[in-house]
């Protein structure tokens, strides 16, 4: 299991926090995340990639992560961009496919 740091992104958001949780917002992008660890949390892999169609025309990409802070686990849903891409090229994390993670079984989990 690999595990990253908010230091691994090599980027300055000391003065952004962006706050989220899974009961307000299903996704989220790449600034909830660097301040999720930023605040103690670490990113483990695999991450899970899922594609999702709008109309059939219109691809979005949606990352699933999973994050670790002490004895929590935790799962962040992360709208692809050129950030959180250039981040899984430059780490080269184990992504693999959304359908692997629903068949994955793990134990019942908070969202952060």
């Amino acid at each position: 299991m690999t595990e990253i740091k908010s230091t691994d992104f090599h980027v300055d958001y000391s003065d952004v926090h962006r706050h989220w949780h899974s009961s307000s917002e299903t996704y989220t992008g790449g600034d909830a995340l660097i301040t999720a660890l930023e605040s103690g949390w670490r990113l483990t892999d695999p991450i899970y990639e899922e594609h999702v169609w709008h109309a059939g025309t219109r691809l979005v990409v949606i990352y699933h992560a999973f994050l670790q802070r002490g004895d929590e686990e935790a799962m962040m849903s992360i709208v692809a961009n050129p950030f959180i891409r250039r981040g899984l090229r430059n780490k080269k994390w184990q992504v693999l496919s959304y359908e692997d993670l629903q068949r994955r079984s793990r134990p019942s989990r908070q969202r952060v």
